[in-house]
């Protein structure tokens, strides 16, 4: 039998979820009315909405402790309101006691400005919180010491700040700042001991012949201070650079102004663009960090996407005796240029008894699931909003799914490292759960944290290795190599390499990699494929910890199952999203097939709309008609409605343009509608939905020709 790593398998919940597919109303080959919209919309930009009084304030209050990713994305949003809830973001990201109702740090830093403000700046056109000493005050806190030196006849003003570091962000344990005002005039500046040296703080002698050189202006300083001169030097306690400038103080200057990004995670901003639309205003102020882990492995063939999150904080609510919380997932997919390629809502409800909770309440949840996707380069938004704890989390992140290699080559899959694996029940084999593989189910974390002295688990699927080949049969080894040092901290054998059920092209690989004479740090697992002479043919890596001391690092996970690939929930998800990459005949083969496994409405609808964006509108229309006449749809009604347009059988198409227009305004349908009657020669009619869509959306210049159109028509009567 297969002994447990690290910790016994976690128990694995599976959720009833409720999925809300969202497809578009057309496919790109569209008739004219449709291609005005579309002409329309991308000259209808929106305008950028004027920067108010308040936020310009609070960006130059933050500019200190602003992330250059918090700048940028706060530069890039185009309205106020967007831009206020991401000023919610940055004050509940820095928020050092979040459970209280106060935000101290916020309240800490304005007070910092309210100071500066008052007590700098007198000599100069800026607040007193934009100048050099008000930087460094509102960024770095009142020093330890603050020595004035403006009485002396013979340096310039000068203040000297002695701070104690904060070593963990990589400054030294105490450091000077020494600020000064050049030859008396303006505002005090941040002095530079290596730019500019310690003439630049002596005042030069009236009619004295004696040229100021370092020597002689480092005496001076000794006059009023030995504590100043040696400042002057380096900004280094205790360094005794000889007269000469200490590039440390540089390194110094560096480290206090890098310091908001190491100290302040900016992780919310990298996804904020494209989350604040999906988050409601009560929920803005409550982000929780998580870590996540994205993978692409094969199932019979076809890439699944797997994914595990795991929130740094899970709040559940007592209902009944029991703890619960309801959760709402948003998948997102976006090709290259920013446009949709899949988007899903999943509602997740959670319900723990009260001893479930209590036994797993120090070990992290973790949200594991899969999905099919179609080859492609993507960009991945992945929210997951607690609806009960009204608090989410979210991260953005690039996903290549490769294509099918045709030419057999050797390939090896991202290796997943495991804590423990568990058989899969004989009759759920044929089922798909997130990192299960071959009737087994391997136990990961987000984090790739593993306890001291414990074993981690690898497994990879390799590709087109089992064959003889010229380099014989491959063999199979991970190493474990330092982050910090690049030495190796061990080489294991991955021994177990057994071909997959479901894909006689792919072996599926695991070993065991020992942790016991691993010291506690940062490693990277290289796993190779090796010809018989020992040559490294094929490479993958993944990073993992090992941690200085044991701590619960098995999550709680929940995890949805699947039915068998090919089956017509992931059919329908693939045929979506060849569908939205405008692919129609690839879209029209995949969904054909999920139809002919279970007949499924929006299958069904979903061909339609290919079948009218190949040009086959008859075919569109007798998938469509059928359909409408069981569920009377109003995305079915437009899809009728453009068939009908298509093969110029405009009365039938305003059957459903009518009831269409009667239930709600949308400016496609307004348009296709104005088409039609134009066809018909009614010109009158069409001029009044023409206005009523110009109304709506001004910038259509193709339904502006229109209008005109229709305009000499009624003129020639």
């Amino acid at each position: 039998g297969e002994a447990a790593i690290c910790q016994g398998p976690a128990p694995v919940l599976s959720y009833p979820l409720k999925v809300q597919m969202r497809f578009p109303p057309t496919g790109r080959r569209l008739l004219g009315a449709v291609l005005v919209l579309l002409v329309a919309l991308a000259g209808a930009q929106a305008v950028d909405e004027k920067l108010s009084p308040e936020l310009a304030a609070w960006l130059e209050d933050v500019s200190p402790i602003l992330t250059k990713l918090e700048r940028s994305v706060f530069l890039k949003l185009r309205t106020n309101a967007d831009r206020a809830k991401f000023v919610r973001f940055f004050w509940r990201m820095r928020d050092t006691q979040p459970d209280t109702e106060a935000n101290e740090f916020r309240k800490e830093y304005e007070e910092r400005v309210r100071y500066a403000d008052q007590n700098f700046g007198h000599f100069s056109p800026k607040r007193g919180s934009q100048t050099d000493r008000g930087y460094y005050y509102v960024l770095l806190g009142p020093p330890l010491e603050r020595t004035r030196y403006t009485t002396q006849s013979f340096i310039w003003p000068l203040e000297l700040w002695f701070y104690k570091g904060a070593e963990e962000y990589g400054l030294p344990a105490y450091f000077y700042l020494l600020f000064y005002q050049p030859e008396g005039l303006g505002d005090f500046r941040l002095y530079s001991p290596t730019v500019e040296g310690p003439e630049k703080l002596v005042v030069p002698a009236l009619g004295n012949a004696q040229q100021l050189t370092r020597t002689n202006a480092l005496s001076t300083l000794k006059d009023a201070s030995p504590e100043l001169a040696n400042a002057a030097l380096s900004y280094l306690p205790g360094e005794v650079p000889y007269d000469v400038a200490s590039f440390s103080s540089d390194s110094i200057i560096a480290s206090v102004r890098g310091l908001p990004e190491k100290k302040f995670s900016s992780t919310y901003a990298r996804s904020y663009l494209a989350f604040k639309d999906y988050v409601e205003t009560d929920y803005t102020d409550n982000f929780i960090a998580s870590a996540f882990q994205i993978k692409v492995f094969r199932e019979a063939g076809q890439p699944f996407v797997h994914w595990a999150i795991e929130p740094d904080k899970m709040s559940f609510a007592e209902r009944d005796g029991r703890m619960s919380a309801s959760f709402e997932f948003i998948l997102r997919l976006e090709d290259g240029r920013g446009g949709l390629v899949h988007e899903k809502t999943e509602e997740i409800p959670l319900n723990l008894s009260p001893e479930q909770y209590r036994d797993h309440a120090r070990r992290r949840f973790a949200f594991q699931d899969l999905m099919a996707v179609a080859p492609g380069d993507y960009k991945a938004l992945f929210l997951l909003k607690n609806k009960t704890a009204r608090d989410f989390t979210s991260f953005e992140t690039a996903v290549s799914v490769p294509g099918t290699d045709a030419s057999g080559r050797p390939a090896l899959g991202p290796p997943l490292l495991y804590y423990a694996r568990s058989p899969v029940a004989e009759s759920q084999k044929r089922n798909l759960k997130a990192f299960a593989f071959g009737g087994q189910h391997y136990l990961v974390g987000a984090r790739n944290e593993f306890p001291p002295a414990s074993t981690m688990g690898v497994f990879v699927q390799a590709r087109n290795t089992a064959g003889p080949g010229p380099d014989g049969p491959l063999a199979f080894r991970v190493e474990l190599v330092s982050l910090d040092t690049g030495e190796s901290a061990g080489s294991f054998p991955l021994d177990e390499a057994v071909p997959d059920p479901k894909d006689a092209s792919t072996l599926l690989v695991t070993g065991a990699a020992p942790l016991t004479d691993v010291k506690p740090g940062y490693y990277r697992a290289d796993v190779t494929a090796r010809s018989r002479d020992g040559r490294v043919l094929l490479t993958e890596k993944e990073n993992f910890v090992v941690l200085s001391q044991a701590a619960p690092v098995v999550p709680w996970a929940y995890a949805r199952l699947h039915g068998p690939y090919p089956g017509p929930e992931h059919l329908k998800a693939l045929g979506s999203q060849h569908f939205l990459k405008g692919d129609y005949g690839k879209a029209r083969e995949v969904l054909e097939g999920a139809v002919a496994l279970r007949d499924d409405p929006d299958a069904r609808l979903l061909l339609a709309k290919a079948l009218y964006g190949l040009g086959s509108y008859r075919e569109s229309l007798d998938l469509a008609v059928p359909l409408y006449g069981r569920v009377p749809d109003r995305e079915t009604a437009k899809v009728i409605a453009l068939d009908h347009a298509a093969l110029k059988e405009y009365e039938a198409a305003l059957a459903y343009l009518d009831k269409l227009m009667s239930e709600a305004v949308e400016i496609p349908v307004l348009n296709l509608a104005a088409e039609c009657l134009l066809a018909l020669g009614r010109p009158d009619e069409a001029r009044p939905l023409i206005e009523k869509s110009l109304a709506l959306l001004p910038g259509q210049p193709a339904v502006k020709a229109m209008e005109e159109q229709a305009r000499k028509r009624i003129d020639q009567r």
